[in-house]
């Protein structure tokens, strides 16, 4: 009896620390979604470039749309980049099929990732739902690929969100992000000059996302 007694103990302490190690597990795994997870929002920036590795550059004086939230860490977009240029032999106007001089217009679905999971920093994986063809005079330039970008403030209520997206030379600051299991995944944003290969670019903007009502982006 005595020894039952001690092992029916013992496997109620197992269990007890199983249940602690499960309840730490979840109070330390790291959370992130934007509240509330639908609403429409209007989008913002006072300029825009875009670059090659390969050293091609458009430049966007200013950038408009609007988007909707569309889930607790997805949303949808239509984003049209104004005044946009490029210097071939002269500068010229660059813009999309069906779209006005100067214009180049975009369709982007959007997802909330983490940049560094442990330090609990979060952007947005910005994502092209279909290949661009940018005419600037006689060049036709291919885009595809997804942008990855830091989003702010964090856990404040607010009507006004940042993406800060920042290149250098074609290289975007982020290449990647983490998923929800720490995995790194690789997400870049190609183009193709006149039918030339893919090679890798880079997009520098700061838009500002503004909510019809005051949301958070919540990282716990």
């Amino acid at each position: 009896m005595r020894n039952t007694r001690i092992g029916t103990v013992i496997l109620a302490l197992i269990a007890v620390f199983a249940m602690s190690a499960v309840a730490a597990s979840a109070a330390s795994a790291a959370e992130l979604e934007q509240s509330p997870s639908s609403g429409k929002f209007k989008v913002e920036s006072k300029g825009g470039s875009f670059e090659t590795t390969k050293g091609e550059v458009i430049k966007c004086s200013s950038v408009k749309g609007e988007g909707e939230l569309t889930g607790a860490k997805t949303s949808k977009s239509k984003v049209s980049f104004e005044g946009c240029k490029a210097k071939e032999i002269i500068e010229v106007s660059c813009s999309t099929k069906g779209a006005k001089s100067g214009v180049i217009e975009t369709e982007i679905t959007s997802e909330l990732v983490w940049l560094n999971k442990s330090k609990k920093e979060a952007g947005e994986d910005l994502v092209l739902t279909k290949e661009l063809e940018i005419t600037c005079s006689i060049v036709k330039i291919k885009v595809k690929g997804s942008t990855i970008c830091p989003v702010s403030p964090v856990n404040t209520k607010t009507t006004k969100i940042e993406l800060t997206c920042k290149q250098s030379k074609g290289k975007q600051e982020f290449t990647e992000y983490e998923n929800e299991k720490g995995e790194k995944k690789k997400d870049i944003t190609e183009s193709s000059k006149s039918g030339g290969a893919f090679v890798e670019s880079g997009l520098e903007s700061t838009e500002t996302l503004t909510l019809e009502k005051e949301g958070e982006l919540i990282v716990t």
